[in-house]
């Protein structure tokens, strides 16, 4: 049984949802169907790998095969890409992990633009925080991280791909001078960290000290949803500029940076479930540095 693998896959999909009911959605299969699986997969083992209840918990079995489940399905899909390596052209699957506001709004046409040009080779995102990004990376769950920050730990590498520079912005259908909005609006902040960047680079709340300030959620793609509705005002990265958005002020002083991250070769040595970085990772990698760069430069002619 083991040998088959939408076996395996099914019983990683329950370690990784933590739900057999979301579980049976990602691999599409009905709830019974997956439970079925699960039990002939503990007859066949002779051993438990849940422990049933209200929560699903792995056993000890559970944990030893959930590592070399992810192993054989790494060594699986890695033999499936050399393979079609061999017969021609740039294909296989890379794994990046990068922070949701980057995916929504930097990657979407540098990914269709390398679709166009590579449509054989796929993309398995990995949405996290900037330590989940650095973890995902040293562990070698990831290809490689897209972060807004150089990496903490020495074991990582960073390359600068670009920088951008905040911009507050308003409605797109939104009528008035920014002293009107200001007073009639709300100003949105991520957090009280973006309130102290504010104060520290702007002198924006100097120039508005009444300013009603807001913190309805740590969101980028939301914040900038409110703002474009009309519901308020937010100082956000440029990369998020569409037309649905009114540019008020620039700030060039307070800006987010972009960065590629990735294991240092003189890492610890490459465990058996790392993923090994592809040629295809290597090639969007690039692909990616030169677009970023193509578009600031465009930006600033």
């Amino acid at each position: 049984i083991l040998m088959d693998t939408r076996l395996l896959r099914s019983f990683l999909a329950v370690t990784r949802t933590g739900s057999f009911s979301r579980a049976a959605a990602e691999v599409c299969v009905s709830q019974p169907a997956l439970s079925q699986s699960i039990q002939a997969l503990e007859r066949d083992l002779g051993c438990k790998l849940f422990v049933r209840g209200r929560r699903t918990v792995l056993t000890p079995a559970g944990e030893r095969l959930r590592e070399y489940g992810e192993r054989i399905c790494h060594l699986l899909e890695d033999a499936r890409d050399d393979l079609q390596r061999l017969a021609g052209g740039l294909t296989g699957t890379v794994h990046p992990a990068i922070l949701e506001s980057l995916l929504l709004f930097l990657l979407p046409d540098v990914l269709a633009e390398f679709a166009r040009e590579f449509p054989q080779v796929n993309f398995q995102f990995a949405l996290k925080e900037t330590v989940g990004i650095e973890q995902a990376v040293l562990t070698g769950d990831a290809h490689f991280g897209v972060v807004s920050r150089p990496p903490a730990s020495r074991q990582l590498v960073e390359e600068k791909l670009a920088e951008f520079p905040h911009i507050l912005v308003g409605p797109a259908d939104g009528k008035g001078s920014l002293k009107t909005l200001m007073g009639k609006l709300p100003l949105f902040l991520l957090g009280t960290w973006q309130r102290n960047v504010v104060e520290e680079k702007t002198d924006l709340l100097t120039q508005f000290p009444d300013a009603r300030l807001l913190n309805p959620i740590n969101h980028v793609a939301v914040i900038r949803q409110l703002v474009a509705r009309g519901l308020g005002l937010a100082i956000l990265p440029a990369f998020t500029m569409g037309p649905d958005l009114r540019v008020l002020k620039t700030f060039p002083d307070m800006k987010m940076q972009v960065f590629i991250i990735r294991r240092r070769e003189d890492a610890a040595k490459r465990s058996a479930q790392e993923i090994p970085l592809l040629p295809a990772a290597e090639h969007f990698i690039a692909f990616l540095t030169g677009s970023l760069r193509r578009e600031i430069k465009a930006r600033q002619s």
